[in-house]
């Protein structure tokens, strides 16, 4: 565990310098060359797509919508989430405010690794496309350390 701590906060460390940052940039350009699929790596640069995150940053004032975590006050960003993900569900969804809420880091991590598992099981992307925010919400308050 005290290995753990320590790797965290020499990574957040380095974050911090120009260097880090440089770095961490490099690597997502990195992976939206690589990784990342051409369509969802359009979506995620597209103009609409910046306006429909900074509107439902916005409407949740900062704070996380399954924890209540002020978001930012620890340097750490928060993510606009898709509730029905991008790659499962419907254009229309992809940019509704219903389908979009704020989500802590560790919130986040819980919710992608969920998903996951969830995509997995037989059927799991039709699950998946149905799945509330409450369920959602009950799901990560479950895990939350």
């Amino acid at each position: 565990m005290k290995r753990k701590q320590a790797y965290i906060n020499q990574r957040d460390k380095a974050k911090s310098t120009v260097k880090g940052k440089q770095l961490s940039n490099a690597h997502m350009a990195h992976y939206n060359a690589t990784t990342r699929d051409p369509e969802a790596n359009a979506f995620y640069h597209s103009t609409s797509w910046h306006k429909a995150r900074e509107l439902a940053f916005a409407k949740a004032m900062g704070v996380c919508e399954c924890c209540g975590k002020a978001i930012g006050l620890d340097g750490k960003r928060g993510y606009v989430d898709h509730i029905v993900a991008y790659k499962v569900g419907t254009k229309e969804q992809s940019l509704s405010q219903t389908n979009l809420w704020l989500l802590c880091p560790e919130c986040h991590a819980i919710k992608t690794r969920l998903e996951e598992s969830i995509k997995e099981q037989s059927n799991g992307v039709n699950k998946l496309k149905h799945i509330s925010r409450e369920w959602w919400q009950k799901a990560i308050k479950e895990r939350i350390k």
